[in-house]
């Protein structure tokens, strides 16, 4: 088994500290396995704990109206959530594995002592909260936009992620149902389907057995979204 502060190594957040550093910090972490669709936690839940992801892909998600889920950003291996914990008592949103996972996680009092300890990893914990809230208004604003341009932006923002250049194109490297899609693009099972029927039928995307996506004409999906 890979040794938490080798994988702590490997993850940007920490990418200024000494191997030293990292084993002083790696035993404070706990490990937890989720299943998919196994809730980490919920919104409104006390913001007991920070979170990084080991392996498989977790969700952050906002529930409106009845029955109306909201994906506000995926998290792949190597990436936190969580980070608010330093400034707010509870959990802002939902959190739900969206494939089988492996998590490191810290109580809140460790973390907070961690950003203490490593200003450097204060400073790019402020970074990803940036981004991920330039991200959440960058979805507002495409909330007015046409179906078709937000399932774009969507699988564009997917495969800056979790994209892997291959013979065919971008093999998105996180199994995605339909369902995850529309939730994603904030739209309905139904019209995700036709949606990517459409882009396939266009040599826009090709889909691949368990739920993987290849874009196989980047730049046409760039024109839309």
């Amino acid at each position: 088994m890979v040794a938490t502060a080798e994988i702590l190594a490997q993850i940007p957040l920490f990418r200024d500290l000494s191997s030293a550093d990292l084993t002083a910090i790696a035993s404070r972490f706990g490990e937890d396995r989720f299943k998919r669709d196994d809730f980490i936690f919920h919104e409104g839940d006390p913001a007991a704990r920070f979170w990084v992801v080991k392996d498989g892909q977790v969700k952050i998600v906002k529930y409106g109206e009845p029955g109306k889920e909201i994906v506000i950003e995926v998290i792949p291996p190597g990436e936190v959530f969580g980070g608010a914990t330093m400034l707010m008592p509870r959990q802002p949103a939902t959190a739900q594995a969206l494939s089988d996972a492996t998590t490191l996680s810290l109580a809140v009092d460790e973390y907070k002592r961690l950003l203490r300890d490593y200003p450097a990893v204060a400073v790019r914990i402020v970074e990803i909260l940036g981004d991920r809230l330039l991200g959440v208004i960058q979805m507002r604003a495409m909330a007015s936009e046409r179906t078709e341009r937000r399932v774009a932006h969507i699988l564009l923002k997917l495969a800056s992620k979790f994209g892997e250049d291959t013979a065919e194109g971008c093999l998105i490297r996180a199994r995605l149902s339909r369902q995850d899609i529309a939730e994603l693009s904030d739209t309905t099972l139904e019209t995700a389907i036709r949606i990517m029927s459409k882009f396939r039928s266009q040599g826009l995307v090709k889909t691949l057995r368990g739920g993987y996506i290849v874009i196989t004409d980047r730049e046409a999906l760039r024109r839309l979204g």
